[in-house]
């Protein structure tokens, strides 16, 4: 009897412990996860308290607070994933967290910490390019201790989107070393599964009647594409869809999905800036489609997609030259079916998952910070050398892509 009154009590204490918590969340607005997190703390649980990177999202990354990692264990599908993030400055001590993480492109100077560790990691996270956000103010030249962008050079690595091995499941691009010999090899035969997605493709590809389509929004690039778009025009129909454009598809609808992939042969997946590494999900949206992207950048995009899974307008002298390519291809089902190929080795995935876990593989690994006395040397000095180039040169002589 005593024990049953001893199992009734604690099972009472514990549900009022429990709902007291909760009571809380509500009225200080603590997080779940957080609540869950601190209630492993004080339960004793050894490897929270002692080897869990915790790390702060400073501020907003375009008004998300959660950088759009998401919320809750954000890290436990990762390969190394005894880690902790939280928007919330007071869930432990600031010198206390391992690291801090800043978007640059919103960092004010009048909010930053008052303290800090010479432990700590200071991320300056950006996933703009240096030609449409320059680094302005002198803060951040010995501010941070370490890189999380879409460079490839960066300290923690977050790019636009992920190639993997479809077979091993590898990340094998985006790398500076991206090994591509599962496409040049053409290892292992046909399966049930590859020939009905060349069935697949081959009636995509017959119902393709238009030459190309552009989702865009902004219309003053500083990359010149525009310009460039409007002397391809002349040599070969484009659709526009969105701001710069007449045609409309809702940002409700899978664009790609309705309306680019049944009916077009290729897509322009120009970029805004001409910048080192610069390679966002304009290039990779496509890819997850039977639709060609024809690619417009500061990239080598050997780095960043497949062996003939893409066009690269810089390869050829002049606008015109690349219509005429395009054009031969509409006409060649043949040909035209073969920049699909790299299909049966690889798929195309988000950038963010991948960028999560490397953040916490990051801290449990590196132990010396890497010193940056001059970010901006590091983020903008010679990163968009060909955007410069292009102010100077013209797209109808073709000098723009010859030395």
């Amino acid at each position: 009897m005593k024990l049953w009154m001893f199992v009734k009590v604690s099972l009472i204490a514990v549900t009022i412990f429990t709902f007291t918590l909760y009571v809380l969340s509500f009225y200080f607005n603590w997080k779940i996860d957080d609540i869950l997190h601190f209630r492993r703390i004080i339960n004793g649980d050894a490897r929270v308290r002692n080897t869990t990177k915790k790390i702060l999202f400073w501020n907003t990354m375009f008004n998300d607070e959660t950088f759009y990692m998401g919320k809750g264990d954000i890290f436990h599908d990762c390969p190394v994933n005894d880690c902790y993030a939280t928007h919330d400055r007071s869930y432990a001590n600031l010198m206390d967290f391992d690291a801090v993480l800043f978007h640059g492109n919103e960092l004010e100077f009048t909010d930053l910490p008052r303290s800090r560790s010479p432990r700590q990691w200071y991320v300056f996270v950006n996933l703009e390019s240096p030609a449409n956000r320059p680094l302005t103010s002198y803060f951040y030249e010995d501010f941070f201790n370490v890189t999380m962008t879409y460079r490839l050079d960066s300290d923690i690595v977050w790019t636009y989107g992920i190639v993997k091995d479809s077979h091993t499941g590898e990340i094998v691009a985006p790398s500076r070393n991206a090994n591509w010999d599962a496409f040049y090899n053409r290892s292992g035969g046909r399966s049930l599964a590859d020939e009905g997605a060349a069935s697949s493709l081959s009636r995509t590809i017959r119902g393709k009647t238009k030459p190309i389509v552009w989702f865009v929004s902004n219309c003053q690039a500083k990359s010149g594409r525009q310009e460039y778009v409007n002397e391809l025009s002349r040599h070969i129909p484009i659709d526009v869809y969105g701001k710069c454009g007449s045609m409309n598809c809702p940002s409700s609808d899978d664009c790609f999905a309705r309306v680019a992939e049944p009916n077009y042969f290729f897509y322009l997946s120009f970029e805004n800036s001409l910048c080192d590494d610069y390679v966002t999900e304009k290039l990779y949206n496509a890819l997850r489609y039977n639709i060609i992207p024809i690619v417009y950048g500061g990239a080598n995009y050997s780095h960043f997609a497949p062996p003939l899974s893409y066009i690269d307008a810089l390869d050829f002298d002049t606008p015109n030259s690349l219509a005429e390519y395009l054009g031969k291809l509409i006409e060649d089902p043949r040909k035209y079916g073969e920049y699909f190929a790299w299909k049966r080795y690889y798929e195309v995935d988000g950038g963010i998952r991948q960028a999560v876990c490397n953040l916490c593989e990051f801290l449990h690994k590196r132990k010396r910070p890497r010193t940056y006395d001059s970010l901006s040397n590091w983020y903008s000095r010679s990163k968009c050398p060909l955007q410069k180039y292009l102010h100077y040169q013209s797209y109808l002589t073709g000098s723009v892509f010859k030395d």
